[in-house]
């Protein structure tokens, strides 16, 4: 039966219960996703007050050496080393990542421990390993990114996670057109080339691998 019909056949006192039940649903509701976003930024804001710095990606030292231009996901150019002269670069950022996995994890309403949230999030966590990085030497890393240190604004990490492919591609770009470069002609070579492979990637694609993360953590790890 059609609701205005039903609600038609009610009693006064009827439709006030009724009432005060949506009214009840939609208050339980409405604070279970703030409740949701106050962990997820917890979260976030633990993992990023861990005690880094600016030369953490230059001061791991791997087995095999890193060669500027190199490009493959974070966690294995941490195995490299690059002698102090290369960082490992985030394309599209980390943050940009961990905003954009936030925002999946409010959208569809996933719950997850605070193991699990730990484990996808921060330096060590899987979004950060898994996101792909390029090698390029520290002082265009310092100089030219436009995600390096304070340039990374709250503002651009949310604007960022709204469309990944495009942050990645004016990250990219950004390096590419940069003037007075330390890379060398060889470097900037390979450098493109990683770059042109990651542009290519849409924002359908990035938050499709991030909830196989999500999904991936949540299964294995309690």
């Amino acid at each position: 039966m059609p609701l205005p019909l039903i609600l038609a056949g009610m009693a006064v006192e009827e439709l006030v219960v009724w009432g005060l039940g949506l009214l009840a649903t939609s208050y339980v509701a409405a604070n279970a996703a703030k409740g949701t976003a106050k962990v997820l930024q917890q979260a976030m804001e633990n993992a990023q007050s861990t005690p880094t710095t600016q030369t953490d990606t230059t001061t791991i030292v791997g087995k095999g050496k890193m060669n500027c231009g190199e490009g493959g996901k974070y966690e294995d150019l941490l195995k490299k080393t690059g002698d102090g002269k290369l960082d490992r670069d985030h394309v599209p950022s980390k943050a940009a990542l961990q905003e954009a996995a936030k925002n999946l994890i409010e959208e569809y309403g996933i719950d997850l421990t605070k193991t699990q949230l730990s484990a996808l999030f921060g330096d060590t966590g899987l979004i950060s390993k898994q996101g792909k990085a390029i090698a390029i030497p520290k002082k265009d890393h310092q100089k030219h990114s436009e995600t390096y240190g304070r340039r990374n604004s709250p503002e651009k990490i949310k604007g960022d996670a709204e469309d990944l492919q495009k942050a990645a591609q004016r990250d990219t770009k950004t390096i590419e057109e940069a003037e007075g470069k330390d890379m060398d002609d060889e470097c900037a070579e390979k450098y493109k080339k990683e770059a042109d492979e990651i542009r290519k990637k849409t924002n359908a694609e990035y938050e499709r691998d991030l909830l196989k993360l999500i999904k991936e953590v949540k299964e294995k790890i309690k």
